[in-house]
């Protein structure tokens, strides 16, 4: 509750305004007064102050600082920072709202020279406050690793600070150094057990690595602590569908859509996981629901006739992915669709007219350009195949999959140069896969990797074997 003084402020700056007359306060007093309004999310009136403040207290340092802040608040960096530049005194918000100003307008040379004095002026006893100020600036403009320098440095002097700790985290997260975050996430758990934010993170970052049961491990100590966070649920679900664990996660979505009929997103997650199952009635009734309410969207027939073409009704699908492509004749996932249908059907020049109207702003979609690649080779057109599989190779450069066929595509063409170039990118292990492809013998515990290569040089020129391979 505010202090009387500053009410008794806040009546005088009201009444005057009332009567039209100009406020008169000394600057301590218009300082005071701005920064009640701020904390009332008052904006418009906490500028009035200031500016009526600096008419009658011009170049006075406090009022600058917060009419920099308001500024900044704007985005509008380079004001803020001519605001600021008389000013030759020494003021922690000073500099931190100049370094801010640098960071964001991406002059780092500036800001990292700011940040070195701001600590050399500090004393000890504030380091850690310091240092975290600076990191959390740093996060703002997702300069991650300037960030984890500074949080490093401050939970030396507080290694408890949760709110370091949490935005260290963040920062590893954000640079894709999951186990470092998780490893943070957990030094939180250990100073809080029960820190709901800690739990919920380390489920997603164990999801983002893939290891799902771990993940929901996270998430159920986090809904222990509140039961009733439905976006949690949905998360933790989602991780079931994606370990085996499908009809868990049907359970769940169930119980979230009796709560709430309307919620869109609940529907394509069932679908996900009924398909999962085989279960294509099933899904196909959730898509029918979502229809209901959303309409005929491409998403919604896309997966509609995806699905029946997974119970093998051709004819059925390719009228609705027809229906759908007189709508949007250019929407990705319906002529995807669309050539899949065909694609089952074995007729190949139609799959590849359809895959091919889309090809040319999707070069970038591994699917796509993998379903382009399978076309040709059932075409026998392998020089056409190795030319989509080098793109998918570009894609996803370490897929053994993709390397294999590459690989078994040159050899059909008996391509020596580029079948021995592919053979350069496989690891030891790689080439004996791939070897085995080829050859079945009884040993292969003696053939060091020149020696594979070798053989499969020879297998390449005596034999021709790829199309009986299904690739």
């Amino acid at each position: 509750m505010p202090d009387k003084n500053i009410l008794t402020l806040v009546n005088r700056y009201e009444e005057a305004r009332e009567s039209g007359k100009n406020p008169y306060f000394d600057a301590d007093e218009f300082s005071e007064l701005a920064d009640y309004f701020d904390q009332q999310d008052d904006l418009d009136t906490a500028r009035e102050i200031i500016d009526a403040g600096l008419d009658i207290h011009p170049g006075n340092m406090p009022l600058l600082i917060k009419k920099a802040k308001i500024v900044v608040y704007e985005s509008d960096y380079k004001l803020a920072l001519e605001l600021l530049s008389p000013i030759s005194e020494y003021d922690f918000d000073l500099y931190l709202i100049k370094i801010e100003c640098y960071l964001q307008l991406e002059q780092y040379k500036e800001a990292f020279k700011l940040s070195e004095e701001l600590i050399e002026k500090e004393d000890n006893e504030s380091i850690d406050n310091v240092l975290a100020e600076l990191g959390f600036l740093y996060v703002e403009a997702d300069r991650f690793k300037e960030a984890i320098l500074y949080f490093r440095e401050s939970i030396k002097y507080n290694p408890d600070n949760i709110e370091v700790l949490s935005e260290l985290a963040y920062a590893y997260e954000m640079l894709g150094q999951f186990d470092e975050s998780i490893t943070i996430t957990n030094q939180i758990l250990d100073i809080e057990p029960y820190t709901y934010e800690a739990w919920v993170n380390l489920g997603k970052l164990y999801s983002l690595k893939e290891e799902f049961e771990k993940a929901i491990d996270a998430f159920d100590f986090a809904l222990t602590i509140n039961d009733s966070d439905d976006t949690l649920l949905k998360m933790k679900a989602h991780c079931l569908s994606l370990c085996e664990r499908a009809h868990e996660a049907i359970e769940i979505f169930n119980d979230l859509l009796e709560k709430d009929k309307d919620d869109t997103t609940l529907y394509f997650l069932l679908v996900e996981c009924y398909e999962s199952l085989e279960l294509y009635d099933e899904a196909l009734k959730c898509v029918e629901q979502y229809q209901e309410i959303e309409g005929d969207t491409n998403e919604v027939l896309s997966k509609q006739a995806y699905l029946y073409l997974q119970k093998d009704e051709y004819e059925k699908a390719l009228s609705i992915v027809t229906k759908g492509l007189e709508l949007a004749p250019y929407s990705l996932d319906l002529n995807v669709v669309a050539g899949e249908i065909e694609f089952k059907r074995e007729h190949y020049k139609e799959a590849e007219l359809y895959f091919l109207s889309v090809y040319p702003e999707n070069k970038d979609n591994f699917h796509l350009v993998d379903r382009l690649a399978l076309v040709s080779i059932k075409e026998e057109d392998y020089q056409q195949a190795a030319y989509y599989t080098e793109e998918l190779l570009d894609i996803d450069p370490n897929n053994l999959a993709v390397k294999q066929r590459l690989a078994l595509l040159y050899f059909e063409i008996g391509d020596k140069e580029h079948f021995n170039l592919i053979l350069d990118q496989f690891t030891d292990k790689e080439l004996l896969s791939l070897f085995e492809l080829i050859y079945t013998p009884q040993s292969t515990g003696y053939l060091d990797r020149d020696v594979l290569v070798a053989y499969l040089n020879k297998a390449r020129e005596t034999r021709t074997l790829f199309k009986n391979l299904k690739y």
